[in-house]
C-alpha cells in the first residue's frame, strides 16, 4: 500500500551547510545557521535567515529527515 502523506516543511526550522557533491551555499548564507523554511519544491527549499531569502538544495539541509516528523 502507498503511502501518500506529503511532508509539510513550512514553517520548520532547519540547519544548513554545504553539501559535499556540488551543492554550495549562497553567498551570505553562512555555514551551521538555523533557517526557517518558507517554501519547497522539487530538489529546493526557500529559506530566510536575518531577513534575507535564499534558495538551496535540499541537500544543503542537515538531518532532513528529522523534520518528516
Amino acid at each position: 500500500m502507498k503511502n501518500s502523506r506529503r511532508i509539510n516543511y513550512v514553517g520548520k526550522t532547519a540547519r544548513v551547510r554545504s553539501d559535499f557533491t556540488g551543492h554550495p551555499l549562497p553567498e551570505g548564507l553562512p555555514e551551521g545557521v538555523s533557517v526557517r523554511i518558507v517554501g519547497f519544491d522539487l530538489g529546493h527549499f526557500d529559506v530566510v535567515y536575518l531577513g534575507r531569502h535564499f534558495r538551496i538544495s535540499m541537500a544543503c539541509v542537515e538531518n532532513l529527515h528529522h523534520l518528516w516528523k
